[in-house]
């Protein structure tokens, strides 16, 4: 799972089974799930999260079978506080199609309470959102438009090795910038190019069961240069560590098994990451209001916003990756 593929790869062979698994810095497996025989079922998602050091949007779209969902998160960086809201749709018997290309392809999702726009072109991606009644308590509106910058991405596919016809591909591309704006509960927030990053997480699968599945990520700034991570349980053949990566100047470094020490359900409390021989040694600490951390909880998705601390040698011993107050997130999901 570890083997880093350079060449343009089909995802599926003639029989409808992965043909191959493994990590790449760019897009290169070809997916087109009309040649999977188990095309029906594919489930995808996805997920946006933007960020300004003030504020912080979480926006993940996914097709689960009959089910359809929406689900939104902001934190409040300055002031503290979170607030998250969902839209789940069930039984559905015709999908709201998700943009396949990164250049093209469009979502218009309508009802009483939202209307979510997400838009592909071939200068930018743009998502639009009005939602009444947020979280119960008040509207949310943004309209942003996302460029990308040069760099690499980490591309992912990994097959069930007992059967061949599951399989689970990632596309984790933390190399956005954001321009627009975010107002919710009479507060406006600006985003541009100098003060907001963004990432894209595109996930595609078919599984025979559901999984329990955590990522820690951050996008942020260190010393001036732009620095992403992804430390996350895997699905598929899961003894690799096949997600984990971070970028530092849109450059992937691989890492392999992270070693996670978790707070037993308290939410509230650190989490520890290790692996190699202080390789890695981060801890994430969530953001607390009143003694509460700040989690939104979005139908069986839980975000967990905080911020990083420790540091990663993997590149250059003498001279480590210091994560002092870095802001970070923990997404926990069950699918």
């Amino acid at each position: 799972m570890q083997r880093e593929i350079t060449e343009q790869h089909k995802v599926f062979d003639n029989n409808g089974e992965v043909m191959c698994a493994g990590w790449a810095r760019s897009p290169v497996f070809e997916y087109n799930k009309e040649q999977s025989k188990n095309h029906g079922k594919h489930c995808e998602r996805d997920c946006y999260f933007i960020n300004n050091n003030e504020i912080s949007l979480y926006l993940s779209v996914e097709n689960a079978g009959m089910e359809f969902a929406i689900k939104i998160a902001v934190a409040d960086l300055k002031r503290g506080g979170v607030l998250s809201d969902c839209v789940i749709k069930k039984f559905m018997f015709t999908k709201n199609e998700l943009p396949e290309s990164g250049t093209g392809g469009e979502l218009l999702y309508t009802d009483k309470r939202i209307q979510l726009q997400l838009t592909n072109t071939t200068d930018g991606r743009y998502i639009k959102c009005d939602f009444i009644d947020f979280g119960g308590l008040k509207n949310l509106y943004f309209n942003i438009k996302l460029k990308k910058v040069n760099g690499e991405s980490q591309n992912v596919l990994a097959p069930f090795e007992r059967d061949r016809r599951y399989f689970y591909l990632k596309r984790f591309v933390p190399k956005f910038v954001a321009n627009g704006i975010i107002r919710v509960g009479g507060f406006e927030y600006s985003l541009n190019e100098i003060n907001s990053t963004a990432y894209f997480d595109w996930t595609r699968y078919c599984k025979p069961r559901k999984h329990n599945y955590q990522r820690l990520s951050a996008d942020c700034f260190i010393d001036g240069k732009r620095f992403s991570l992804c430390l996350a349980s895997r699905v598929g053949d899961n003894r690799y560590g096949n997600e984990n990566c971070f970028f530092l100047d849109n450059k992937l470094e691989k890492l392999s098994q992270i070693n996670v020490k978790s707070t037993g359900g308290k939410l509230y409390r650190p989490w520890y990451f290790k692996a190699g021989i202080s390789a890695v040694d981060i801890t994430f600490k969530p953001f607390t209001v009143k003694g509460e951390p700040m989690v939104a909880e979005m139908d069986k998705t839980s975000v967990i916003f905080g911020r990083l601390y420790g540091e990663i040698k993997r590149v250059n011993i003498e001279n480590p990756i210091i994560l002092d107050n870095a802001q970070a997130h923990m997404v926990l999901s069950e699918f």
